[in-house]
């Protein structure tokens, strides 16, 4: 049996993950405002460090091809 055999292909149940995902979007559309814009500060915070390096590799990219 060579590359023409048509196997039936099995997936594992997703259905759980996609039961939490809807869960938490619940959680969070029920968030007041300010607690939505706490958690985006929040989150802005933590990826602080990120920006802040990619911001660094730009400018050293710009000062070497000076």
């Amino acid at each position: 049996m060579g590359m023409t055999d048509k196997r039936e292909r099995h997936y594992p149940d997703t259905s759980d993950i996609f039961r939490r995902k809807a869960e938490g979007r619940k959680k969070l559309a029920a968030l007041s405002f300010g607690e939505k814009i706490a958690r985006l500060e929040a989150l802005r915070e933590r990826l602080k460090p990120f920006h802040e390096a990619r911001e660094r590799r730009r400018a050293e990219k710009e000062a070497g091809e000076r």
